[in-house]
């Protein structure tokens, strides 16, 4: 019987594999998954983000953000302005050289998603996804009760 030792496995499969693929994809770009993360979520969102943001929404560590938001910017892909309605908090925002290798950004993590679903109809990756996003809310439900929210 399949449980959640099986799934814990296939989930960590997938997330080292896909990551290694990632880091594959974008070393030609001078980029890492991590720097690859975030710069396809500004991408996609299209609008500045405050740091604390890209913190909270790609559940990654202040310190790791920090680190990729600095080879970002040193690499020529994002700057940080003061955010005008708090001080404190920086903006982030891409540049002409993040959009100009924008779509090969999306291709590496297009092509990471496409060896995933290789072996299933559009009926099961549709389905996947509906699961993986089911299962997903209830994490994040979860979350934020343990966190008052």
């Amino acid at each position: 019987m399949s449980g959640i030792r099986d799934i814990w496995v296939f989930a960590n499969n997938i997330i080292r594999s896909s990551r290694q693929l990632v880091n594959e994809g974008l070393k030609p770009l001078g980029l890492s998954s991590a720097e690859g993360n975030i710069l396809l979520h500004l991408l996609t969102q299209d609008r500045a983000f405050r740091q604390e943001e890209l913190v909270e929404q790609l559940d990654v560590s202040k310190p790791a953000v920090s680190r990729a938001l600095d080879s970002l910017e040193r690499k020529g892909y994002i700057t940080r302005e003061k955010d005008p309605s708090d001080k404190r908090a920086n903006r982030v925002l891409l540049t002409g050289r993040a959009r100009d290798v924008g779509r090969e950004v999306e291709q590496v993590y297009d092509r990471v998603f496409s060896i995933a679903a290789e072996a299933l109809s559009e009926e099961a990756v549709s389905g996947f996804i509906r699961i993986f996003g089911r299962v997903s809310e209830s994490f994040s439900t979860v979350q934020d009760k343990q966190d008052g929210r």
